[in-house]
């Protein structure tokens, strides 16, 4: 597949509309519907479907977006690199994060790494944990903050900090003037909780489950802001974890730990063959520091 194919598939998987698409590739329309026909004849199979004068991706043209948006940030990875090695270049970290830590505390950790890269420019790229993995083996990102299992430190890993429950109330409910709330507590009311594909969501489940309970969220999502706004709205409480209750301030609610552990940490990945890995230490000691 062709890299304008590329770019026009992953716009018109933005947009839905083949005329934005077409403006962002720097295509007129008829050429971009025309390019789409050739690209339908040539793979055998339809990519899309009209609903509503708008474009929708049949299950297998959006098999293909994930393998396009690797393959497109490769060719980004690849410019960013060759761009840097001018001598007149200004330097660029990429990093790789998960969305709770990317809108909590990784600005103050990019400032602590920053001050050992004078100069550098930043870009960030949310992801979840297992993608942002794949992206620091294959260099495509320099460096990587994830949620995973808590472990050791080693080569291209430092653990940043460890996670655990949290429950999210409004000021008034009668949980915030609690000092812990138990799994027994939460049973008893409706939550709103991350989905089991999420390492937070199984590890909630895991909680309810093992105490007997059942996990029946009574809204189950897929981000930490949108558990926000569902608790703010009164859907009931959230059970997020720690890193992300520091989000929950910006909804007006108050965060209560919840009894039990969690196995589940912040941890900062680099490929060992980085040399920017000499920076991971500073980058890490920031994160850390933010998270408090």
């Amino acid at each position: 597949m062709k890299n304008r194919e590329m770019q026009l598939l992953w716009e018109l998987g933005r947009t839905g509309s083949v005329t934005k698409a077409a403006d962002r590739v720097a295509m007129s329309q008829p050429a971009a519907s025309a390019l789409i026909r050739t690209l339908e004849e040539r793979l055998g199979f339809p990519l899309f479907v009209r609903e509503k004068r708008r474009l929708t991706f049949t299950a297998k043209g959006r098999a293909l977006l994930p393998e396009i948006a690797n393959i497109l940030a490769a060719q980004d990875s690849l410019n960013r690199l060759a761009s840097t090695l001018r001598t007149d270049a200004t330097p660029r970290v990429v990093i790789g994060s998960v969305a709770s830590v990317a809108a909590t505390i990784l600005p103050s950790g990019v400032e602590r790494l920053c001050r050992s890269l004078p100069g550098a420019a930043v870009s960030v790229r949310t992801a979840m944990s297992m993608e942002i993995a794949n992206m620091v083996a294959e260099q495509r990102v320099d460096f990587g903050v994830v949620v995973d299992e808590a472990g050791p430190d080693g080569p291209g890993r430092l653990q940043v900090a460890p996670l655990h429950l949290c429950c999210l109330v409004a000021p008034t409910h009668a949980f915030s003037a609690l000092k812990t709330v138990t799994v027994e507590d939460l049973a008893t009311h409706k939550y709103v909780a991350l989905a089991r594909q999420f390492k937070i969501g199984a590890a909630t489940a895991n909680l309810f489950e093992s105490a007997g309970h059942g996990f029946a969220p009574a809204v189950e999502v897929m981000q930490f802001s949108t558990a926000c706004a569902f608790v703010s709205a009164g859907w009931g409480v959230g059970i997020l974890d720690s890193l992300s209750a520091k989000y929950a301030a910006n909804f007006g609610l108050a965060t209560v730990p919840v009894e039990g552990e969690i196995s589940l940490g912040v941890a900062l990945l680099w490929s060992p063959d980085s040399s920017l890995g000499a920076h991971a230490s500073d980058f890490a000691d920031g994160l850390t520091a933010a998270f408090g």
